[in-house]
């Protein structure tokens, strides 16, 4: 194959039908070598969900110095059809189709061309995406029909269950054609002088800051955090985060996304939760208070960090309705951990779930804390709650040591064998047992004080 744009077309089909996808299916032309007829898969957890979206693709003379052209024959309430599409891919010669095809599926929910966001349109784009599982889109030839129905009913069937990857090492893990071919062609290297660069030969000063970070995280990974590229999409991150100790987000794991814009470092990030918090709505980019005083020197590892901390402070329901109180947003955090969230292309929901596994080993199962029984009674039962632990800890520190010197005494046991009795000690009793004990200390109290002054 002498031209190198043939070849090029040709050996990323090769890649694409020796490891297929779930998101996509594309075929080329027997009667055009520079067009491809395919259909995309709608995002799951959005209104696209379940949709078979057919798609033409056209390739220029000039690929891939210039972007393939995207041209939408189903009707799908974001990208206009049958027109070329302004896509947005941020397209250079290092691209591979595969990650432009699953580019363009997460692009579905921004709405390129639509610009409502609506109630009454997204229950349109929900429509569309019924009707267009229902039969292929009659468009062309008899020949290219036949093709559009065969790809059709591929996407149709069912796509595989997930499997989870307890056993990758996220350290190790590589991005996939991380080496590309370079092309050869001394025309082509003549006329342009452009030769298709390794993706890990950064140019781009904003790409190698975000390699730089994600480098270090890589490096020196966090207890509370953890993050992974997209091999389709080099501005964005995968991540999930822990909720902070002590709080009634504790032991959930919040997935979502890190955004970076052209303008990063200067330009903070968007951080978009995927995850049902109580806190912060999904979906949307996220109007952190922190985003307000964000310095080009400041990094997504500290960032995160330090929405993990904010956590509580928007208890109130600042970007979601007030009723999610503490006990709502507690459950919510243990449901959190028992599936992942289902959001975007079948390769974004591989991610999501290797990191889901990754934060689950490293954690116990949770149980609703005594900070759900304090919640909704305002701050009278929080102080209740703080009163009845410190006469706790006061009766251990006035009669641990004795009575677990009698227990040890009786039973002719030595200290180490009542470890017992000191454990449960610092166990929070019942609640019953907690209130009467505390009445009775309030009036032991009160008779002292009375008897001190009386003498």
């Amino acid at each position: 194959m002498e031209n190198p744009v043939m070849k090029r077309i040709l050996e990323e089909y090769d890649k694409i039908e020796s490891n297929p996808s779930d998101d996509f299916m594309f075929r080329k032309l027997d009667w055009d070598s520079y067009e491809w007829q395919g259909a995309l898969r709608g995002p799951s957890g959005t209104e696209f969900e379940g949709g078979i979206y057919h798609v033409l693709l056209q390739f220029p003379i000039e690929y891939p110095w210039k972007e393939p052209a995207f041209i939408f024959l189903t009707e799908n309430g974001s990208f206009s059809i049958e027109t070329k599409t302004n896509a947005r891919l941020n397209w250079d010669p290092s691209r591979r189709l595969r990650q432009a095809f699953l580019q363009l599926i997460d692009l579905m929910p921004d709405c390129p061309d639509f610009e409502s966001d609506s109630i009454e349109h997204k229950e349109k784009r929900r429509d569309l995406a019924r009707k267009s599982r229902a039969a292929a889109r009659e468009y062309g030839n008899g020949e290219r029909r036949k093709l559009i129905n065969k790809i059709h009913q591929h996407m149709l069937r069912d796509v595989p269950q997930l499997q989870q990857t307890r056993n990758t090492s996220l350290t190790q893990r590589c991005e996939e054609e991380v080496v590309l071919d370079r092309v050869r062609s001394t025309q082509m290297e003549s006329d342009r002088s452009v030769i298709v660069e390794d993706k890990c030969n950064i140019k781009n000063s904003l790409e190698k800051r975000i390699l730089e970070e994600y480098n270090e995280i890589e490096s020196n990974p966090s207890y509370d955090f953890t993050c992974l590229t997209q091999s389709w999409n080099k501005y964005e991150w995968q991540y999930a985060i822990r909720g902070p100790c002590e709080t009634e987000f504790e032991d959930g794991i919040y997935h979502g996304m890190v955004q970076f814009s052209v303008g990063y470092p200067s330009m903070p990030p968007s951080i978009v939760f995927l995850t049902e918090n109580g806190c912060f709505k999904i979906q949307t980019s996220a109007s952190l208070k922190r985003l307000l005083y964000w310095q080009p020197s400041c990094s997504v590892r500290n960032f995160l960090v330090a929405v993990i901390e904010e956590m509580p402070s928007y208890s109130n329901g600042d970007l979601v309705p007030v009723e999610n109180n503490r006990e709502a947003r507690r459950r919510l955090a243990i449901n959190s951990r028992a599936e992942a969230p289902k959001y975007g292309s079948v390769e974004r929901q591989k991610l999501i779930a290797e990191i889901h596994e990754h934060l689950l080993i490293k954690t116990s199962v949770p149980e609703l804390s005594p900070v759900t029984s304090q919640a909704s009674n305002g701050t009278g039962g929080g102080l209740v709650f703080n009163i009845n632990f410190i006469f706790r800890d006061a009766f251990n520190v006035i009669f641990g040591n004795t009575l677990k010197s009698i227990c040890g005494n009786a039973f002719g046991g030595s200290n180490a064998d009542n470890v017992g009795v000191s454990n449960s000690m610092n166990e929070a009793p019942n609640p019953m047992i907690r209130i009467l004990f505390s009445v009775l200390m309030f009036f032991f109290i009160i008779l002292f004080g009375f008897w001190s002054y009386k003498k």
